[in-house]
């Protein structure tokens, strides 16, 4: 899979935004907007930063985007799928399916976790800014 498919202003059915952008080779900075408020989560966790510039790369198989929702290697992951989904009544198109993955010792996935949610597809949105 080309990294490149993920690039661009995806939208779930809630209102929630991921801003997907190229960043240095092989990899994306990624931002997260709150379909709720219409602006980025602060993560209390990681010093009360929004989630925006968020690290993101292929995973070892290529299969899916593993977006770095703290430090690389700590806490949890938005994990997106990029994949062509048949939607009832609906043309069959490519979104990306969520979904959030938790490191071996972290617990944030249960604190936190709902800051991202609901997990729903995501659908490339050429209407969003």
């Amino acid at each position: 899979m080309d990294i490149s498919e993920f690039i661009g202003t995806w939208k779930n059915q809630s209102g929630n935004i991921l801003e997907i952008n190229p960043n240095k080779k092989n990899s994306l900075k990624v931002n997260f907007i709150s379909g709720q408020t219409g602006k980025p989560v602060i993560r209390k966790y990681f010093e009360n930063k929004e989630s925006i510039g968020m690290s993101a790369k292929l995973d070892f198989y290529e299969s899916s985007l593993a977006v770095e929702l703290w430090k690389k290697g700590k806490g949890f992951q938005l994990i997106l799928l990029y994949d062509l989904i048949n939607f009832k009544n609906e043309e069959s198109e490519y979104c990306l399916a969520p979904g959030l993955s938790q490191y071996e010792f972290s617990n944030l996935t249960e604190q936190y976790g709902h800051l991202f949610y609901p997990l729903e597809y995501y659908k490339l949105n050429i209407n969003c800014p």
